[in-house]
């Protein structure tokens, strides 16, 4: 609403169409205010300024002071009078004639009427009509010209009446402060901003716990308004009456909103807590770490150090936006969250390096004495635990040493040159087969192998590796690590998950994991070689078998001998892809062997 000084401002279309031409500008209002502006008399209009509406045509097209109207001759059929018609041109004029029949006011020279003598009617008086028009305009001026005169010092009187307080339509803090003093804008603006400075908190928190809390008391902040307010006081108090008028309008149709500035306080505060913060939060990355393999524990050897995930706070994008809190004084919490470091090593790294590659077991014929089993069990215990590095061989003779009473060997029967004996350590070859089998199995490169001169009863032809400790000959095995990283050995004596009343004898084989590749150790028989068909007869002098002539002893019956074949084959998510040739094992015939006596029986 405009004051009630009499004066109805006209709708902004019609005051932009006032010529300026017929308006002499007035000196505008001194304003009030914390820096008083200068005003400029007699200023331009705004930028796309159009004259006023409503004035007529005759006064928006007056000429110019000082201009000239030439006279034009008036059409042919024009009645200048009863009787009288215009004096047709004869001949040609010259141009004193031209510029005079131009000449405003010029009346051409009066001639009697043809064809008789009768009274003289009186002509036209173009001068008294021109003279009437020319007063009607003045009038038609002289109405416009007091009209926006009485208009104009309405328009300065309602810009006036704004000197002292502010505009409509301007807000600081979302207060209105049209009609304010600006003491009273100050007081009503300072008080919401205290307001609201005393109520401001930001918490900061961790994983949804609060760490800490800050508020005005702590950063000691002090709200300045003024240069919100100062700001907001130029909205229609700049440029000349007509400028603040347009100002004026213009705030109408898009009101002004400003807000106080950044509160004073010492921001260092905030510096100080969120270091600490940062502290705290601040985690280094750990990498995980194999910390035991305990070969004890088949199912499941190695134990490792956890990863530790890392952290770290970058502290700036918080300051940041504690400050734009701080600002508008919005109140809130911030959620911390800081940056992750990944550690270089985890768990799910180190259990690709250390995945079962390949295992195997034999089954402990129910028939073996407890001294074999046993040393199979003291074989197992000097192999189980051992890493191979890679590139380096493992030994079987090396690992185990030799077969004593003293290395904790017992007595039992074992294969020697083809025979059955007696030996400290019998058993030990059913631990080198096992170890054979899982070395192929786990993809390793073997070295060393021999066959038995004899099948054995726990493993098939050709899948078997024999192993001999003596003073004057060993035989070993041997296989070397082909991968980048180191394997694990792990075997024992346990009982058969298929008959609990019987042991077997298994390896495990523990390296990097192979993905979806496999091996496996197969063997063949491609020959069987019969045996001679004699008896071989043998006597008996220590009569270790039999003592007379008439007894007799069969030692060994005919058995044929073969030939066998091994492979490595290889898997690619379980088809064969490969088939690489190992070894080719001659089993020999047996013939048939009797012991017979040498004495002779008393009659």
């Amino acid at each position: 609403m405009y004051p009630n000084n009499g004066y109805t401002p006209q709708q902004p279309q019609e005051r932009r169409r006032r010529s300026d031409r017929y308006v002499q500008e007035s000196q505008p209002s001194s304003v009030q205010g914390w820096q008083q502006p200068v005003y400029q008399q007699n200023a331009a209009p705004q930028p796309g300024y159009q004259p006023r509406q409503g004035i007529p045509p005759q006064a928006q097209q007056m000429p110019p002071q000082g201009y000239q109207q030439t006279w034009q001759a008036p059409p042919q059929q024009q009645n200048y009078g009863r009787g009288y018609h215009p004096q047709q041109p004869t001949g040609q004029w010259n141009h004193a004639q031209k510029q005079q029949s131009t000449t405003r006011g010029y009346q051409p020279p009066q001639q009697p009427p043809k064809g008789g003598s009768g009274a003289k009617k009186p002509g036209f008086n173009w001068k008294l009509l021109l003279l009437a028009l020319v007063v009607i305009a003045g009038l038609v001026v002289a109405g416009i010209l007091g009209k926006n005169a009485h208009e104009e010092q309405q328009l300065q009187s309602y810009v006036a009446s704004f000197d002292n307080v502010f505009c409509q339509n301007v807000y600081v803090d979302g207060i209105h402060l049209g009609g304010m003093t600006q003491q009273e804008a100050v007081n009503a603006v300072t008080a919401k901003a205290q307001q609201r400075n005393n109520a401001w908190s930001v918490k900061l928190t961790f994983q949804g716990q609060l760490v800490t809390e800050l508020n005005a008391s702590q950063l000691g902040m002090k709200v300045d308004v003024y240069e919100q307010l100062n700001q907001a006081w130029s909205q229609g108090h700049t440029g000349d009456a007509h400028q603040r008028l347009a100002a004026m309008e213009e705030l109408a149709q898009t009101p002004y909103h400003a807000y106080s500035a950044l509160p004073s306080g010492d921001t260092s505060v905030v510096d100080n807590v969120l270091s600490e913060i940062r502290t705290k939060v601040y985690r280094a990355p750990q990498d995980a770490a194999l910390i035991e393999f305990n070969p004890q524990n088949t199912t499941n050897p190695f134990t490792f150090r956890e990863e530790v995930v890392g952290r770290s706070l970058d502290t700036n994008p918080i300051k940041q936006k504690i400050y734009q809190m701080v600002s508008t004084l919005e109140s809130g919490s911030i959620e911390i969250e800081p940056d992750i470091i990944q550690p270089q090593v985890t768990v799910a790294d180190l259990q690709k390096l250390v995945t079962l590659r390949g295992s195997a077991s034999t089954k402990i014929s129910t028939r073996s004495t407890e001294n074999r089993t046993n040393n199979i069990r003291r074989a197992f215990q000097l192999i189980s635990g051992t890493i191979v590095k890679p590139g380096e061989q493992f030994s079987f003779n090396g690992s185990v040493g030799a077969r004593s009473v003293e290395n904790g060997f017992y007595e039992a029967i074992e294969y020697a040159y083809g025979e059955q004996t007696m030996g400290i350590g019998g058993g030990v070859c059913q631990a080198s087969s096992t170890v054979y089998q899982a070395a192929v199995n786990a993809g390793m490169q073997i070295t060393k192998r021999e066959q038995h001169s004899l099948p054995v009863n726990y493993t098939d032809m050709g899948l078997d590796a024999t192993v001999f400790w003596s003073k004057n000959r060993k035989i070993d095995f041997a296989f070397k690590n082909n991968t980048n990283y180191p394997i694990y050995i792990v075997s024992a004596v346990q009982t058969d998950p298929d008959n609990r009343k019987r042991w077997v004898a298994k390896v495990s084989i523990y390296g990097e994991d192979m993905g979806n590749v496999s091996y496996k150790l197969e063997a063949a028989t491609t020959e069987v070689l019969q045996p001679p068909e004699e008896t071989k007869t043998i006597r008996d002098k220590k009569e270790t078998y039999v003592t007379y002539t008439d007894e007799e002893h069969v030692y060994q019956e005919a058995a044929e001998g073969y030939v066998v074949d091994s492979w490595t084959v290889k898997y690619v998510d379980g088809v064969e892809t490969e088939r690489i040739h190992m070894y080719t094992d001659r089993y020999e015939p047996k013939q048939k062997t009797v012991y017979v006596g040498i004495k002779t029986r008393e009659e």
